[in-house]
């Protein structure tokens, strides 16, 4: 890489290589033209998971060369390196061709950063690419390199074949497909800019791929640590028409796909779960045992789960990577970007994500009715829904949610959930409103959202909800709006859901009180997790941290716990003895109702011929 090419002006070159899978290091290279001086800065965030991440902490060894001197690097803030420049050009106001090196930890096995091994390699940009100041919009190329094996190394890393996902397009312009990376090999990538090169996690292994079209485009799943009998031909067989209902939602007439080609990138754990959006990608973790296997016909218990959670991730395509709250426009990744909108780019998301399952039969109706029965009781099972309002909720993301304590239930609501139920319960307002004259729903409020702030790029300003929903529907519901995220109130969930002829009554647990805590049994008793607000625990002054070792006279062990909350009664008064650090305390707990375990919803003998399930133009 010593050609002037890869010094050419108005273009990142960028290398990463493979050297060291047992140390999990990534050796990075950056080839530049400057004029004059040089800042080097990284993320501190990656779009999609609202937390100062500080990935600068990963970062080794930063050194530099200009027009094949070494030069000074100053590191002028966590994720800042300024190159001294000075005297290294030839003559006055001639380019100066800038060669910087670096190391990146990569011991990360989750969908946010970097992981390295002998087995596989996976990165984000965010936690790679330190970029020029002021040349973000340049062009991009990207070379990843694998060094040849030795006889000691582990794994596949030393001979076999690496397959590689990643949405960016290939720099020799070969067709987007599953790419190889052989030892001593390397593969090439480019990028219109910096915010493309990040917006494209990469992923090279001993992968398990499989393939289909939706609405013609090509769609890759390439899978990490699966067992070797994945039925990866059912998981694009179920996600197909996920995708194309996707697809078609906010496109129905012509069936367009924002993106050419979309890739799922999975990690299969033990008891792995989550996911990140990206432009035509998605990065994903489940349990490997949630996924199905060759020649069981009947898929596991968690695979509704994971489908739902591909579901989400591919809406994201359309909802928060291409219609974005201002705040996001662009994406500021040196520091925070508050916005009280989240509840819209991931409540509605969450909303949609098992309800498009069950449009397309993947959920039959009574399992969505109890997906959604579960995100009611996720919802009404803290106190916190009532000490923070949702869009509280979503500025507060960077402080409060994804940094959750042994307090959280007690003083925040997650907008994931109770945006689900937002978007819920404007859905079934907008139906019922509207049934009789020019039949709307929710799906014609994303339809517009994607014509005016998707297609234009222009953010949804904070206050904008209100007036897109009563253009895309003629209905004025900001009094709703407003008390459905502004306020603490409970959202009208038992009128919302009668529109589609469904009750909604508790479901309780087997216990016949509640002590308001969450705990967990070691060998030396129950330590106290978390304690509810108002509960029996808390007026009894318990905290989060205690071991709770006898009842009465009764050792506490994890039966006679479960023997105590079956046979008491509400009102009752139970002795408890715990351990704060080396003190031993006495608790009086008035033992209290017990907590809705779950929401049923079932149907009505009155049952009107809408149904939830179906958008309105085939039932209208």
């Amino acid at each position: 890489m010593k050609d002037a090419a890869h010094f050419a002006p108005g273009q990142l070159n960028y290398c990463v290589e493979i050297n060291d899978p047992q140390g999990h290091y990534f050796d990075v290279s950056l080839r530049f033209v400057a004029q004059n001086a040089a800042v080097l800065r990284l993320p501190t965030w990656i779009p999609g998971s609202y937390l100062i991440r500080e990935f600068s902490k990963n970062v080794l060894e930063v050194t530099a060369r200009a027009n094949g001197m070494a030069c000074q690097v100053v590191k002028h803030r966590k994720d800042e390196w300024a190159l001294s420049l000075t005297g290294r050009t030839s003559s006055a106001g001639e380019p100066i061709q800038v060669e910087c090196h670096w190391r990146v930890y990569a011991w990360d096995l989750s969908v946010r950063g970097a992981h390295l091994d002998e087995s596989h390699a996976f990165f984000n940009g965010t936690s790679l690419f330190l970029v020029p100041e002021g040349m973000e919009e340049l062009p991009v190329h990207l070379q990843v390199k694998r060094r040849h094996g030795r006889a000691t190394d582990h794994h596949s890393f030393g001979s076999a074949d690496w397959q590689v996902a990643c949405g960016l397009d290939r720099a020799d312009g070969e067709p987007a497909s599953i790419g190889l990376l052989k030892a001593g090999g390397d593969i090439s990538f480019k990028a219109d800019h910096y915010d493309a090169l990040i917006d494209h996690p990469f992923e090279a292994g001993q992968l398990q791929t499989g393939f289909f079209e939706a609405r013609g485009v090509p769609h890759y799943f390439a899978v990490y640590g699966a067992d070797e009998d994945l039925d990866i031909a059912r998981i694009c067989r179920d996600l197909k028409p996920v995708c194309e209902a996707q697809i078609d939602l906010f496109e129905p007439e012509t069936g367009k796909a924002p993106f050419e080609h979309y890739w799922f990138m999975l990690h299969a754990t033990d008891n792995g779960y989550g996911g990140l959006e990206h432009r035509n990608s998605t990065a994903l973790v489940c349990s490997r045992a949630d996924l199905p296997q060759v020649g069981v016909p009947k898929a596991p218990e968690g695979y509704d789960t994971f489908m739902g959670l591909c579901s989400h991730e591919y809406f994201h395509s359309w909802n928060v990577k291409r219609m974005k709250p201002a705040a996001f426009v662009p994406y500021r990744l040196e520091a925070e970007s508050y916005t009280r909108l989240l509840w819209v780019f991931e409540g509605f998301t969450s909303y949609y994500d098992d309800l498009i399952l069950a449009r397309v039969g993947q959920l039959d109706e009574k399992a969505y009715l109890k997906a959604l029965g579960k995100t009611i009781a996720q919802v009404h099972k803290g106190p916190g829904r009532l000490v923070q309002t949702v869009a509280e909720s979503s500025f507060e993301a960077w402080t409060k949610y994804y940094r959750q304590d042994e307090n959280a239930p007690n003083a925040i609501v997650s907008y994931y959930t109770k945006g689900a139920l937002v978007a819920f319960c404007l859905d079934a307002l907008i139906r019922e409103r509207t049934q009789h004259d020019s039949p709307k729903s929710l799906d014609d409020v994303m339809r517009l959202m994607w014509r005016k702030h998707g297609l234009t790029g222009e953010g949804v300003p904070e206050a904008g909800m209100a007036n897109l929903i009563e253009a895309a529907t003629g209905l004025d519901l900001s009094d709703e709006l407003r008390r459905f995220t502004q306020t603490t109130e409970e959202l009208p969930l038992h009128d919302c859901l009668r529109v589609f002829g469904y009750t909604l009554k508790p479901e309780y647990e087997q216990d016949a009180v509640s002590m308001g805590l969450v705990g967990q049994f070691t060998e030396q008793g129950c330590k106290v997790k978390q304690v509810y607000n108002g509960g029996a625990a808390h007026s009894a002054g318990v905290s989060a941290g205690d071991v709770l070792v006898a009842a009465g006279d009764r050792k506490l062990t994890e039966t006679t716990y479960k023997r105590l909350l079956a046979r008491a009664k509400p009102g009752e008064q139970v002795e408890l003895w715990g351990f704060r650090a080396e003190r031993l305390l006495k608790f009086k707990l008035t033992l209290a109702e017990p907590q809705a375990k779950s929401w049923t919803i079932s149907e009505t003998d009155h049952r009107d011929q809408q149904t939830l399930l179906a958008p309105w133009k085939d039932h209208a």
